[in-house]
């Protein structure tokens, strides 16, 4: 494992009300528990309370002018799809840090809707009962003023409206002011009306005060402002390729990526990023050969959301926020209270809230910006007599905000664009919008005040589906516990160890606020999980101590023998292991493999911490990217592996300094390859080729399949085995881009090592000494097949021997008909075609390819006995010989279809066996064997 490097038992991606319960209970149940979190820590403090400064905490996106503003990690993240506008919260807690933390029962008509699990319902109100405690869930202890009014709008002029009851998760009491539970303050509500922007007075019991707090104290380990890109499965109890760069083999089934180099690893990994974040992951994963249900995406809704605002009334609304400073002047029955108070109900199928505007949002989006107003003409004037109103010291008209929601066709669908590498959604059908929009004019019209509506047909802060729960994949994406399904194998099945949990999961939309439905459902997913976790850590995770003192022992090994330094850095009160000496850089290489055009965009990382070799640590690193080669995939090859050193070096070669790099890539239809390069830098003529050499990668790739011959897992059913060569080159401009992109406080002493290094090579010509246990070739070299050595007894009385390598399967010469055994026959000088210490001998690559070989040890061989014969007497007795035993072994028909393959340094002598005993068109035979062989399988002649 690398220095720094972090394993867990459980990843945990996103702190809303999905990720941030199952991180409770799974930490409560003793797991090791990490909990990522996009955004950052927010406290009381902290959250905008003016108009400039809440724009400054909102990212906003328009597809429709292709552009943006703000931060990745802002709280705030507007998106703009269309006729659709949606909102969500990024931050530690998740949309519970600016949301009304409205906590009402799942509606009956959603539990039986057709999409709804029917097992969900068997254990629903207990996991409700349980999260509704969690939550806080209290009264609202008075009426305020837009309640009142409400209910006097509602009773007369809305027909067939019911008062819904509704409860929400705030503290309200003075007693509770200067409490704290678990380090966090909690404070009393103090009904200013500013919940949506975030309360600054720890009122609410949002996720970092509830169910984070309690994961942390039993020790659940939090980052922010890490983002997930995306998930890699992995070999839970093999050895396969993409841990070679590793020390101590990962034994964890999954690798979390915060980018193409810096990863995490877990045995369970939850994505609970919200509806867009979690679909954005999973597309992306999809990407890099992750099988998925083709229904990712689908199933989207907005909860039938819409927004209004009513202003210009004379009603006594009070319904916009106030800051500190207006406290001391109005009473505590006199202020708007929390954002959302009163709810109403139509049997139509949905629900219109009054609610409070915060004092920090620019109140002039919702009157016309944003919105348009209703009567038509009246809504500008408006706006300046408002205006004028408030210059000269008049008091100004009042307004409120009305959200309303039902329930749509669930027929919306997300999507990814690789071109721009983010989400697209369109909304789904809401066939009760025109009803919506007359009841909002009935009470605008009540209320004596202009109606602002949205411009757009959604807008939407309750977002659901794209990872539907289902019963089969050609429904959901995931089972009713949230596994997801896995689409590799011919029967569907569920990925092992991955798990969704969040809005994403809900097939239908609600109707009401969905805090509490997306909480409960939450619970009961960590009720069946924290049992899978267990059950899985008993079984296979006995020998956990083990492995730790092992880590340990070989991370202070690795130490000794490097010069990277890694220091503690505190991060939003978490404590990570961070890098000191890294250098990054980008490279483009470009050329051709197999006699195809290929080009691999490469990203790398200099001293990562990977395995230690001859090379400084500067000297090698990581890579990432992906590679281009349309003739293997029209889609990008991603590397989900990679490793380079600069300062490869081979015992055998001392004078050669290699380049190597060795790539994992993985397409989108789950098929993994093996991308193997090397640079060559021989000192030959002063340094005549350097500038050649050193760009040019010499390239090996070929498919990875079960039969690997480094027993590396399965990675996808490959067709036809893949083996190709070919060269990549960097050109003169690249280089200099490379250069340019370079980054990190040790780039100029990289530079300096490499350049050290070449002179080394071309100029100063030094050989250098190399270990055996440092040389990164040993890694490379492949076990040599295993043999059988036959004793044999020629015609004559000589004894000779033979020896044989078996194929992997012992049966394919029989089962395909044509890979007969091949016979070897050595020239007088020993052996030519076993060679052990070189990678590609004629015995290894006849074996690799299928061949069953066997090469002769005649009477003239160094191991036997001098004795006196003639080449006549080799031809005579010892071929008879072990023709007749591969006979025995494969039977009589085998007689005129074995191989046999002569030294081409004796084809002249072996030629005079027409004229002995073996009939003349079987010797004729033999040689034609031979030449059909070599241009076959492109072998060259020895």
């Amino acid at each position: 494992m690398e220095i720094g490097e972090e394993s867990y038992d459980v990843i945990v991606v996103g702190s809303g009300y999905g990720g941030s319960v199952v991180a409770c209970r799974l930490s409560m149940a003793g797991a090791k528990v990490c909990l990522i979190e996009k955004g950052k820590q927010w406290s009381a403090q902290d959250f905008p309370t003016n108009s400039l400064s809440i724009l400054a905490a909102t990212k906003m996106e328009f597809s429709k002018w292709g552009f943006g503003f703000g931060s990745d990690k802002a709280l705030f993240q507007v998106y703009e799809q269309g006729d659709t506008l949606c909102c969500v919260a990024c931050g530690l807690g998740g949309g519970s840090l600016v949301n009304a933390a409205v906590l009402t029962a799942t509606p009956v008509r959603a539990r039986r809707n057709p999409r709804w699990p029917e097992e969900w319902n068997n254990d629903w109100e207990s996991c409700q009962a349980t999260a509704s405690a969690m939550l806080g869930s209290n009264s609202i202890p008075s009426e305020f003023s837009s309640a009142k009014v409400m209910k006097q709008v509602a009773e007369e002029e809305i027909e067939n409206f019911r008062a819904d009851k509704i409860e929400l998760g705030i503290n309200f009491g003075q007693e509770l002011k200067h409490q704290t539970k678990g380090g966090q303050e909690i404070g009393s509500c103090v009904a200013c009306g500013n919940c949506l922007s975030g309360c600054p007075y720890n009122a609410k019991n949002s996720n970092d005060k509830t169910y984070i707090t309690s994961a942390i104290q039993a020790g659940c380990v939090v980052k922010t402002e890490c983002e997930i890109i995306y998930i890699i499965k992995t070999d839970a109890q093999g050895d396969g390729e993409e841990n070679r760069c590793n020390s101590i083999k990962e034994n964890r089934r999954w690798k979390v990526h915060f980018d193409n180099l810096e990863h995490v690893s877990a045995d369970f990994v939850i994505l609970s990023a919200g509806v867009l974040g979690t679909t954005k992951i999973l597309f992306d994963s999809e990407r890099r050969g992750l099988s998925l249900s083709p229904m990712l995406g689908y199933g989207f809704s907005c909860n039938g959301n819409n927004v209004a605002y009513v202003a210009g009334s004379q009603a006594p609304l009070n319904a916009y926020g106030l800051n500190k400073r207006q406290f001391t002047t109005i009473p505590l029955q006199d202020r708007p209270g929390p954002t959302i108070t009163s709810s109403y109900t139509s049997s139509l199928g949905f629900t219109i809230q009054a609610a409070v505007l915060p004092t920090s949002y620019p109140y002039m989006l919702f009157k016309g910006i944003a919105t348009y107003g209703w009567p038509n003409g009246c809504w500008f004037l408006h706006g300046l007599i408002d205006k004028m109103k408030h210059l000269m010291g008049l008091k100004a008209s009042q307004a409120m905000v009305l959200n309303v929601m039902g329930y749509d066709s669930c027929d919306g669908r997300i999507t990814f664009d690789k071109e721009t590498n983010k989400i697209r959604f369109t909304q789904a059908h809401d066939p009760l919008l025109l009803r919506k929009i007359q009841a909002l004019q009935s009470i605008s019209k009540k209320l004596g005040g202009i109606l602002f509506m949205s411009r757009y047909r959604s807008t939407s802060v309750h977002l659901l589906g794209g990872c539907n729960a289902a019963l089969d994949p050609s429904n959901g994406v995931c089972n009713p516990k949230g596994q997801v399904f896995d689409m590799s194998g011919d029967q569907p099945a569920v990925h092992k160890g991955l798990y969704v949990c969040d809005a994403s999961l809900i097939p239908c939309s609600i109707g009401i606020n969905p805090i509490l439905t997306i909480t409960t459902a939450s619970e009961y997913i960590s009720k069946h999980l924290v049992k899978e976790v267990q059950n899985f850590r008993n079984q296979f995770r006995r020998n956990e101590v083990i492995m730790t003192t092992r880590l340990a022992e070989e991370i202070c090994d690795s130490t000794m023998h490097s010069e990277k330094s890694v220091r503690l850095q505190s991060h939003s009160g978490v404590q990570i292991m961070k890098d000191k000496e890294n250098v990054t850089f980008k490279e483009t290489l470009k050329g051709f493999i197999g006699g195809m055009p290929c080009t691999a965009y490469l990203a790398v990382k200099m001293n990562s911490g990977c395995k230690i070799t001859f090379s400084h640590p500067l000297l090698k690193g990581k890579v990432g990217g992906y590679v281009l080669f349309q003739a293997i995939s029209k889609e990008p090859l991603y590397i989900i592996d990679g490793e380079i050193d600069l300062l490869a070096l081979n015992d055998r070669t001392p004078y050669t300094q290699y380049m190597h790099y060795r790539l994992i890539l993985a397409s989108q239809s789950g098929s993994r390859y093996l991308m193997e390069g090397k640079k060559v830098m021989n000192p030959y003529i002063m340094a005549t080729y350097a500038w050649k050499e050193s760009r040019t990668l010499h390239v090996n790739f070929r498919g990875l399949s079960e039969k690997d011959d480094n027993q590396s897992k399965v990675y996808g059913d490959i067709e036809q085995k893949v083996d190709l060569r070919g060269e990549l080159h960097l050109s003169v401009v690249e280089l200099l881009k490379s250069l340019i992109s370079m980054r990190g406080n040790r780039k100029r002493r990289f530079i300096y090592l490499l350049l050290q290094s070449l002179w080394r090579t071309y100029i100063s010509q030094v050989p250098r000494e190399v270990e055996p246990r440092l040389t990164s070739f040993d890694k490379d070299t492949k076990t040599y097949p295993p043999s059988t050595l036959h004793e044999l007894k020629t015609g004559d009385g000589h004894f000779i021997s033979c020896q044989q390598w078996k194929s992997g399967d012992v049966n394919t010469w029989k089962s395909e008909g044509q890979r007969y055994p091949i016979l070897l026959l050595n020239g007088y000088s020993g052996e030519s075609f076993c060679l052990p210490t070189e990678p590609t001998d004629l015995v290894r690559t006849l074996v690799e390819q299928g061949y069953e070989t066997w090469s002769l040890q005649s009477r003239v061989h160094p191991k036997h006995a001098s004795n006196n014969f003639t080449i006549e007497d080799i031809a005579k007795f010892d071929i008879p010989a072990v023709i007749t035993k591969i006979q025995e072994l494969h039977g009589q028909n085998t007689k005129n279809s074995c191989d046999s393959t002569l030294c081409w340094r004796l084809i002249n002598s072996y030629c005079s066996i027409r004229r002995l005993c073996l009939c003349s068109s079987y010797s004729i035979s033999l040689l034609c064997q031979r030449l059909h062989v070599l241009q076959a399988n492109k072998i060259s002649p020895c």
